[in-house]
């Protein structure tokens, strides 16, 4: 039985895609909606040992997709690990009141970027006065919640060590407490609704109706100034490539992978996931949605072309090596290594070195028929990608 995929969902109920998306939203829908099946050409891998072809359906390579980049996951995870300072570590979690979601996700570049410069800002604030020293961090944004509903928040590992302001030496805070919560969530707040109040009178900020006139706006952030900006805090407790590894799985995708997927009835046009309550002790259930509202809420989530969901702060920016040249830092770091992928092993051999030839943009029909003139065979969607190359 063909294992249940989003990709599988968005290519057999095209009828069924929201409207109102742009242009490059629809273009990322198609590309995940005919990853490895065919029409964005193939790719063949040739058997070293006996000279065996085998044709592959290519991968999309869309940061948004469900089945690509997995490996691209685990590099990006070794790669943060080897520039984290084997120190203390704190997993923070900005979020914003509901007040403020329809805002972002109406202007989503322009929320993006102030919930980034605000956490930061608020960070490096704390750092500065409580610590006495330039820290490093990293943030990366998601804008879902276990149901697939609109909830943007960013999550940021922040390191308990950097340099000293006064002496520009290694300086390492306490490993079991980062700052005052509540203290930090009204720095958060206030900077936050500064932020948009600078873009008041920005002609590019699309305003909900209920919000369009410059004295409605105004009211509405004094309400949110009276409500509780929620800031979450935890110590990694020397588990911090456990927090990356979390972090990665959304590196390159997003809101739903195809294992929380449970069922497809076609005749109610139903889907049903699996969620977590984190208000019932993480306890997981499911929920059915139709296959419109689920399309819904996953396009919701598509990140605009160009935006970058993943940002180094800090003592993170520039060289590699920056944490380990100062004086008296630890030269170790957290260290993580990527897992190798399963080797393929030629059916006929069992030969596990390959030859990858050139991507071929030929529709699947005409493939089949040469891939049986030649004697070579077309393996199947689910095997393994040889790259994520997209048709041009």
């Amino acid at each position: 039985m063909t294992k249940l995929s989003v990709n599988d969902i968005l290519r057999r109920f095209r009828s069924k895609w929201p409207g109102g998306l742009s242009e490059s939203q629809y273009s990322t829908l198609n590309l995940i909606a005919h990853c490895r099946h065919g029409e964005l050409g193939f790719n063949q891998a040739e058997c070293q040992k006996c000279h065996r072809g085998e044709w592959y359906p290519s991968s999309c390579g869309d940061r948004h997709c469900p089945l690509c980049l997995g490996p691209r996951q685990a590099q990006w995870s070794e790669a943060v690990c080897e520039r984290l300072a084997d120190c203390p570590h704190f997993h923070v979690v900005f979020t914003v009141p509901t007040g403020f979601h329809e805002f972002f996700e109406r202007n989503y570049r322009q929320g993006c970027e102030i919930l980034f410069s605000a956490a930061a800002e608020c960070l490096r604030i704390f750092q500065k006065n409580h610590w006495k020293m330039q820290g490093a961090f990293f943030g990366v944004l998601h804008t879902w919640g276990s149901q697939l509903n609109w909830h943007p928040h960013l999550h940021m590992l922040v390191s308990a060590g950097g340099r000293d302001l006064a002496t520009g030496r290694w300086k390492e805070a306490r490993a079991n407490y980062l700052f005052a919560v509540r203290a930090m969530s009204k720095i958060f707040r206030a900077i936050m609704l500064r932020k948009v109040e600078e873009l008041d009178g920005a002609a590019e900020i699309s305003w909900p109706g209920e919000l369009a006139t410059v004295e409605s706006r105004r009211e509405w952030r004094l309400s949110l100034a009276r409500r509780k900006w929620v800031i979450f805090s935890r110590p990694t407790l020397g588990n911090t490539r456990a927090v990356v590894r979390y972090l990665a799985r959304y590196t390159s995708r997003i809101a739903m992978s195809n294992h929380r997927l449970r069922r497809l009835d076609t005749e109610r046009g139903e889907v049903s996931f699996e969620w977590k309550d984190y208000r019932a002790q993480g306890q997981k259930k499911e929920v059915t949605l139709g296959i419109a509202a689920f399309l819904r809420r996953f396009c919701r989530h598509l990140v605009p072309k160009g935006l970058r969901r993943i940002r180094y702060y800090g003592l993170l920016t520039g060289a590699k090596d920056r944490m380990t040249q100062i004086p008296g830092a630890p030269q170790n770091c957290v260290g993580e290594k990527a897992m190798k992928r399963e080797e393929k092993v030629c059916e006929h051999c069992q030969g596990k070195e390959w030859t990858f030839h050139c991507l071929y943009t030929i529709r699947t029909a005409l493939m089949e028929r040469f891939c049986i003139d030649q004697g070579f065979q077309i393996a199947g969607e689910r095997s393994f990608s040889l790259g994520a190359s997209r048709a041009p």
